[in-house]
């Protein structure tokens, strides 16, 4: 019976061996990131960046047609009849060449038009690269209060079992347990809801950065705060210089203004060359070759009608670019606004706040030591303390997301 004991023990424990190597096995890597990481990820593997992509291929192609030259044409006819003035050839070859500036025009919208895909591509990835920082310091912050919530719930359990050893012992009242599974079912009610928090700030990370929703993300940058200076006239000018969006209002106005110089273009004449194979006769037959010019004669409205649309697409244009300066002046104006509130905030804390809410935690830990302070004066210590530590992890965060914003703001790097 002993050996069947050993020899089932054994199995037993080999078993829940391979089953712990098992489990091991699925759980999923580590992955540590930072946030430069994070935000190549999102330049790179996100939808927007292949459809900009797309859109700057799609201009590209355009741009190389519009310079072409125009097809030429082949017709084949059967004449009847004779002796009809040499207008009975059965084979023409025809090329056009465009004169005067329609051709011009005609690539210098396209290239207006490519030269806004490429900024609207700069503008998604300055997008994307805003949105990752974000979602990275959201999670650091998301984070950093989880951790809070977990440490006041241990200090929670602690005064709690205190509570009750010194309340059996006949030291304190029974209102001090009570007071103090209360304070422990907030600390609990707390972790969970800071739990959540943190999972969902994490999920919209990894999806974001297009990873598994089983990643187990290591976040390696922290919440940190290097205070700078700026100069709102000096960001006003980098934005107007260096915004996507405003280099890509520019580049469309560039085009609809070729466009409209070309459709004013086509009333001017085109040249053609044209070759000529006669069947009017099979015994003599005959080739020939003709120049010449291509006038338009009438315009019955379709001329003036394109002219017109083109002039009204111009206007538009420049309307749109007159209203995305307007915005982008007041953008950079308000995330310069915010950035200086979210300094002040964080330096508030750093040159008071949370020392002295530290000194008054304590001091009270000590007086509660010595008799000298009571339970509730502590537990309200302690409450204030922990505020304190969660706005600073807040005021941290958005801080760093503002900075993010002003740099979205000025479309580029911050001076």
């Amino acid at each position: 019976m002993a050996r069947r004991a050993r020899i089932g023990a054994v199995f037993v424990a080999a078993i829940m061996i391979w089953a712990g190597l098992r489990a091991g096995a699925q759980t999923p890597p580590v992955q540590r990131l930072s946030l430069a990481e994070a935000i190549a990820l999102a330049q790179t593997r996100s939808a927007l960046v292949r459809a900009s992509d797309a859109r700057v291929g799609g201009a590209n192609a355009r741009v190389s047609g519009a310079g072409a030259l125009a097809n030429p044409t082949l017709s084949l006819a059967q004449p009847f009849g004779q002796n009809t003035g040499g207008l009975d050839e059965g084979t023409y070859l025809t090329q056009t060449f465009e004169l005067g500036d329609k051709r011009r025009q005609r690539v210098r919208a396209a290239r207006g038009e490519r030269d806004a895909a490429v900024a609207d591509r700069a503008g998604t990835q300055s997008d994307l690269a805003y949105a990752a920082q974000s979602a990275y310091f959201e999670a650091l912050r998301a984070g950093s209060e989880r951790q809070l919530a977990a440490d006041a719930l241990t200090n929670a359990q602690e005064f709690a079992k205190t509570a009750d050893t010194q309340f059996q012992a006949g030291d304190v009242a029974r209102s001090n347990v009570v007071r103090s599974r209360i304070e422990l079912s907030r600390a609990e009610q707390a972790l969970t809801l800071a739990e959540t928090e943190r999972a969902n700030r994490y999920a919209t990370l990894r999806s974001l950065l297009r990873m598994p929703e089983d990643t187990n993300l290591v976040l390696t940058d922290t919440l940190s705060f290097t205070p700078a200076a700026y100069a709102l006239p000096a960001l006003r000018a980098l934005a107007l210089q260096n915004r996507p969006d405003l280099r890509a209002a520019q580049k469309l106005r560039d085009a609809r203004e070729a466009s409209l110089h070309g459709a004013r273009a086509l009333s001017q004449p085109d040249f053609f060359v044209e070759g000529r194979r006669s069947t009017l006769d099979p015994t003599v037959g005959g080739n020939s070759l003709r120049v010449g010019f291509i006038f338009p004669l009438f315009d019955f409205g379709r001329n003036r009608a394109d002219a017109a649309s083109a002039q009204a697409a111009l206007q538009e244009q420049t309307a749109t670019l007159d209203e995305t300066t307007r915005l982008a002046s007041l953008d950079v104006d308000t995330a310069f606004r915010t950035l200086s509130q979210a300094r002040s905030t964080v330096e508030a804390f750093q040159n008071g706040h949370l020392a002295r809410a530290k000194e008054l935690l304590d001091m009270t830990q000590i007086g509660y030591r010595q008799g000298a302070n009571t339970y509730l004066e502590l537990l309200d210590a302690q409450q204030v303390y922990r505020v304190e530590e969660t706005d600073y992890a807040r005021a941290l965060s958005a801080y760093n997301i503002a900075r993010a914003a002003l740099q979205r703001a000025v479309g580029g790097t911050l001076p």
